[in-house]
């Protein structure tokens, strides 16, 4: 844990430490769900499916989480104040990518730079697995995250280049996936 007061710490539950789940990570789903106004009833991860898929035989993400000591911790009594959820996605033209999901920090501990070591360290890991591009999509509705991105140099596609991002829900991909010729 932290000996300083405002330090980060990269606890020994992060995958690149070793394969071990962070059980504190899903009681932050309510939050982040809260952050994107996302109706609960359509949450369909739970514990078992998060440890299953980030740390099973074929991790299919990775999680860095940014935790306060004690007696630092937020309002709720948590220690646990921010994460990163992060997956590799792979371009034909520019190679492997690291699609970055959820940069979450509690409301409270905002604008003291642990989003800035969130971010830095899933780059740093990205870039030294053969990364070549950071990708992630951002609501418009909140605030902030376009100038927190674009003081990092990042360019808004849907602007420069015109992509849109298309999402088809897990009911239209079932009847998809049922018709299929294959």
């Amino acid at each position: 844990m932290c000996d300083q007061p405002g330090t980060i710490h990269w606890p020994e539950k992060e995958r690149l430490q070793g394969s071990v789940f962070c059980p504190s990570l899903p009681e932050r789903i309510p939050d982040i769900v809260r952050h994107h106004e996302v109706p609960f009833n359509t949450i369909r991860t739970n514990v078992e499916e998060l440890r299953g898929s980030g740390f099973g035989t074929h991790p299919r993400y990775e999680c860095f989480v940014a935790e306060v000591s004690p007696d630092q911790k937020s309002k709720e009594g948590y220690t646990l104040v921010g994460s990163v959820l992060s997956s590799y996605t792979y371009n034909c033209w520019r190679g492997k990518n690291l699609y970055m999901d959820n940069l979450y920090v509690m409301p409270e501990f905002r604008g003291k730079g642990i989003g800035q070591l969130l971010m830095e360290r899933a780059t740093q890991v990205a870039w030294h697995r053969g990364c070549t591009e950071l990708q992630m999509c951002i609501s418009s509705t909140k605030g902030g995250k376009e100038k927190f991105l674009a003081w990092r140099n990042a360019e808004d596609l849907t602007l420069k280049e015109g992509w849109n991002l298309f999402q088809i829900d897990t009911n239209v991909l079932w009847r998809m996936a049922a018709q299929s010729k294959f």
